[in-house]
Formats: C-alpha cells, sequence, structure tokens
C-alpha cells in the first residue's frame, strides 16, 4: 500500500511535469530570423506628422517614449531636462504637462509615463523624487501625487485604478530579485513577478517594458536568457510570446557574470558584443514589432499577425528601402502605427544632397528648418 501511495504521487508530479511542458512548447515563437528577403516597402504603409515647433515646446533630439490617446499625440523628450508634451494628431502643439521643481505636482527628472484612459488621468514616474505624479488629460492640470520610497523604478503600467505594476532596478530591496513589483498605491506590496536571473543596477533599456494592450497588462525583462513576454493579472505572469531573434541570442548568465565581475561596467563589452543587447516590443491589432541591437547596430522586426509572416531588417536597410532617411529606435504607437522618429537637420541635409523622398515627407521636409521639431515616421503592416 505504502509503495502504491508512493507511486501515485510520482505519477502525479510526473503528470505535473508534462503539463508545464507542454505549457512551455505551446506559447506561440516569434522569430524575427533575416532569412528572408522582402522589401519592406511592399509590406508596411506610411505616415509623416511634423510636429509643430514653439517656444513651449522644444523638444530635445532624442525622443524617448510615444503614446496616443483620444486623438492626441503624448511624446516624452529625452535628455537631461525631459518633458511630456500633448500635440494632436495632425501635429499642432496643445500643451506641455507638469514642470520641473520640488513641489507637489514638479518633477526632477521623468523616466517614463502612462495614460490611465478609464479614469484621463496621464501619470509620470519620477524616480529622483520616487514618487508618481498624475495630471488629468483633460485640461493637464496636476491631480496628485504617490511616493514610491520602498524600491528604485524607471516605469509603470497600472493594473487598475489603484494597483500599479513596476520595475525594480535597485540592488538593495526587498524585492530586488523579481523583475516586476505589484504594489498599491501606498507602498503595500500585493505581488512579485518572474524572477531575475541576473541582477545589476546597470540597465540596458529600454526604460519601459511594461505596455498595455487592449486593456491588458504585458511586460518583458531585461535580462533573462529566454525573450519571454508575459501577460500580468493580479494573480501571476504568465508567458504568451518567446521572441527569437535568427542566429543571434541573448547572453548567457555566466557570460553576463563574467564581465560584470567586481561591480565592472560592463555595458560597453555588452553593446559590441554579438549577443542581443536589448529589445523593445510593440503590438498593435495588426503585428508585434521590436527593436533589437547587436554589435552597436539596430534592428526592426515586425511580425504580421494576419499573415503570420515575420521579417527583421537592420536599421539601415529599413531606412533606405523606405527612403525616409536616417530614423531614430521605435519609441512608441500611434494609433495602429509604430512611431520613430526623423530629425529636420538630417533630412534637409539629405535634400540638400539629392534624397528623394515619399511625397508626403518630401513636403514636411520643404516646410522645415535646422532646429525645427522632429517628424514622426509612422508604419503598419498594410492590409
Amino acid at each position: 500500500m505504502k509503495y502504491f501511495k508512493l507511486l501515485t504521487v510520482l505519477a502525479l508530479l510526473l503528470a505535473s511535469c508534462t503539463q508545464n511542458s507542454k505549457k512551455q512548447d505551446n506559447i506561440p515563437v516569434i522569430d524575427f530570423n533575416r532569412e528572408q528577403n522582402v522589401d519592406v516597402s511592399d509590406i508596411l504603409e506610411l505616415d509623416f506628422v511634423k510636429l509643430e515647433t514653439d517656444e513651449n515646446c522644444l523638444i530635445n533630439k532624442s525622443v524617448r517614449q510615444i503614446e496616443s490617446f483620444d486623438g492626441r499625440i503624448f511624446i516624452l523628450s529625452g535628455g537631461e531636462s525631459s518633458s511630456l508634451f500633448v500635440f494632436d494628431r495632425s501635429g499642432k502643439f496643445i500643451s506641455s504637462i507638469g514642470n520641473m521643481g520640488n513641489a507637489p505636482g514638479e518633477y526632477v527628472a521623468i523616466t517614463s509615463f502612462c495614460i490611465d484612459r478609464r479614469r484621463n488621468t496621464v501619470s509620470l514616474a519620477d524616480p529622483g523624487q520616487k514618487k508618481i505624479i498624475n495630471y488629468s488629460t483633460e485640461n493637464y492640470e496636476f491631480v496628485s501625487e504617490h511616493k514610491t520610497s520602498d524600491y528604485t523604478f524607471l516605469c509603470f503600467e497600472y493594473l487598475d485604478g489603484n494597483k500599479i505594476v513596476c520595475t525594480d532596478v535597485g540592488t538593495s530591496s526587498d524585492s530586488v530579485e523579481w523583475n516586476f513589483i505589484l504594489a498599491d498605491t501606498n507602498q503595500r506590496y500585493i505581488n512579485r513577478y518572474v524572477k531575475k536571473e541576473f541582477i545589476t543596477g546597470y540597465h540596458t533599456g529600454p526604460l519601459k517594458n511594461l505596455y498595455k494592450y487592449k486593456d491588458e497588462l504585458y511586460a518583458y525583462p531585461e535580462y533573462q536568457t529566454d525573450h519571454f513576454v508575459y501577460r500580468l493579472s493580479e494573480d501571476g505572469a504568465v508567458p504568451v510570446y518567446r521572441l527569437q531573434f535568427g542566429k543571434y541570442v541573448r547572453p548567457s548568465i555566466s557570460y553576463l557574470k563574467k564581465i560584470s565581475a567586481g561591480n565592472e561596467n560592463f555595458l560597453g563589452s555588452l553593446y559590441q558584443s554579438d549577443y542581443v543587447y536589448n529589445f523593445h516590443v510593440f503590438e498593435t491589432d495588426k503585428a508585434l514589432c521590436a527593436d533589437y541591437t547587436v554589435s552597436g547596430a539596430g534592428h526592426i522586426g515586425i511580425h504580421s499577425k494576419s499573415s503570420g509572416k515575420t521579417y527583421s531588417y537592420t536599421v539601415e536597410e529599413f531606412q533606405n528601402m523606405l527612403k525616409t532617411g536616417k530614423i531614430q529606435q521605435i519609441s512608441g504607437i500611434v494609433d495602429d502605427y509604430v512611431a520613430t522618429v526623423l530629425q529636420p537637420f538630417e533630412l534637409i541635409e539629405m535634400k540638400a544632397g539629392g534624397h528623394e523622398f515619399p511625397q508626403k515627407l518630401q513636403k514636411l521636409v520643404n516646410e522645415s528648418k535646422d532646429d525645427d521639431n522632429p517628424v514622426l515616421c509612422l508604419f503598419k503592416v498594410k492590409d
């Protein structure tokens, strides 16, 4: 009888392991391999938006994040003096949000933002003051703020109005072993997700590795051997995509430990290596896109949801095929388009050299000055 019980337990454990294995095997694999030979202009539809230039909305040359909501485009500029600006869909400037400072409603540095579409608020992450600041999306006025002093974060998203998921990039907090933390606005921990395989204070990016799609929250860890995208709920994290990048892979944990020994800043070595340095995921109704860096070179991957086909290009190939001029990394979503940025001074220089742009972009270049705000380059998979 004792042996029968033991065999029963073993059988149940084996069945459980098998079920877990099947669950892992059933996760869709999206491989941004480079084996195809398709001109990206044949699969993408383009649009361009010139952001109005105004003394109240001078955007740094780098754009950190782009989101759209209710016919408006929210732009977070990069650099030391990051700011959040709002434009309409045609690029006309509407308003800036918040001011630098230490008073309530003011920020020291913004690393990311998120939009609560149900409550009509836009919220800024200010890790310098360890607080989240909320503003109205109707009049852009300060609404409220709360501290997050127990953890060091660069980005967050609301799971609902009273619970946030954020990344913990510190090395000494209680949650240091976990990639994502669920807490309420009073800093009470509710759950932790995806245990870290490698703990470090150095950050490869992106600054925001959480996104909302159709009211669901998704996340992807920075340092993980397998490239999983997880769907998060209050109960846990479920892997929904496994990303691959053809012959390119993430660095092994042993390699990361080796190049970071003695708390060495390893980012330069990793950036120049043959490993995937970082990746950033964007999802729309038509596509799942990723930009990623290998050996110091940017790449863009596109997966068409309708056809199931997947493509990958270096950034140089991508921009040459589309004749757009030099693009920056992907920064966000505008409606159902994936958004990146073009700098007017570079476009004007190319025009002087005889470059021919797509018709709409050519018109915008003709109207631009060197120090104007950027032009958004938007693309989506053709119907």
